[in-house]
């Protein structure tokens, strides 16, 4: 949150505007093709040149929807009193586990305190299983190890990953600049992100430098990657069939408290969940590509298993490729 706040007080010290709580329906050209349009839910904006650095791509040309994968992690910090470790720790087995600690200004006049942060046992979105699961057994293997670690916070995130494991920095479509996307992260946002800021700023100013290159949307490195990428979208198709494959046989139509469930009214699928006491009814099918979602327990969202796209119980858009809200039924 420094780190915001310092860039968005540069940015408005340069004339820059920032602008909260609009979301980015889609863009295109303007113009006669000389601007670029941004929708958004609170009007358009013109510009020269646009930068989407949406964890994926909202827009579907350069189709990077099907050159990523979308990844869940979970994290937990906890007190353990003085056995937080000195330094930061991955595992090198499975499940994929990170150690590391933070500091913690004490209350009033207690002396800064040392937590325990706890991350990974992820999966791809909508793909492992009960999400809670994880999140219990992240809890269980922390227990093991810290006996007396009480938990403070706990939380997730998403994040996207390129088939050949390198960020997606430059032109969403070749030889056009004035769309440009960053995005393939895998994890490491605070410094990929910082790098696909210089790599883009450079080539926008003509001062761009080799070591870029490496990171372009279009890379000769991608073709040795084609049995990933395969591979990747042989499981969305796997997964597109198993929705609705599902909806076709389902049976439980009433959801209990943090439930959600699919069924078929008819011929048409229907999803219901019960939040806090409220249940909603809305359409189960993405509006990305129309996969069947899935109810993720442990945040009780629709998530969809194709390409990542998540939405609140009551059908709004989280994230995602996908940019339109769930139907209501």
């Amino acid at each position: 949150m420094p780190l915001l706040h310092a860039l968005s007080a540069e940015l408005r010290s340069l004339g820059g505007i920032v602008v909260e709580d609009a979301r980015v329906v889609g863009v295109g050209w303007a113009g006669l093709r000389s601007t670029v349009g941004v929708r958004t839910n609170r009007g358009e904006i013109i510009a020269g040149t646009v930068v989407l650095a949406t964890g994926t791509p909202i827009l579907d040309r350069g189709g990077f929807f099907s050159r990523l994968r979308a990844q869940r992690s979970y994290v937990g910090t906890f007190d353990v009193g003085d056995r937080a470790p000195a330094g930061m720790y991955l595992a090198a087995d499975s499940p994929t586990v990170s150690l590391r600690y933070v500091r913690r200004p004490g209350a009033d006049d207690e002396p800064e305190r040392r937590v325990l942060m706890v991350g990974g046992f992820g999966h791809e979105v909508a793909r492992g299983g009960s999400e809670r699961s994880h999140v219990q057994e992240l809890f269980a293997w922390t227990r093991r190890n810290y006996p007396d670690a009480v938990l403070e916070n706990r939380w997730s995130a998403q994040d996207y990953s390129s088939i050949d494991e390198l960020p997606y920095v430059g032109p969403l479509l070749p030889g056009e600049s004035r769309i440009q996307v960053a995005t393939g992260f895998a994890k490491w946002g605070m410094t990929n992100g910082v790098a696909a800021a210089l790599a883009i700023s450079e080539q926008l100013l003509g001062t761009g430098d080799t070591w870029a290159d490496t990171l372009r949307t279009w890379r000769p490195s991608e073709l040795r990657a084609l049995p990933t990428a395969a591979k990747t979208n042989a499981q969305v198709g796997l997964h597109m069939t198993r929705g609705w494959t599902r909806v076709v046989l389902s049976g439980k139509s009433e959801p209990g408290e943090g439930e959600g469930v699919v069924f078929r009214r008819g011929l048409r699928p229907v999803g219901r969940c019960t939040v806090d006491g409220q249940t909603s009814t809305v359409s189960p099918i993405c509006t990305h590509l129309y996969g069947i979602l899935d109810w993720n327990d442990a945040e009780k969202s629709w998530d969809c298993s194709l390409h990542g796209s998540r939405f609140t119980a009551s059908g709004q858009v989280i994230e995602g490729p996908a940019t339109e809200a769930l139907g209501q039924v």
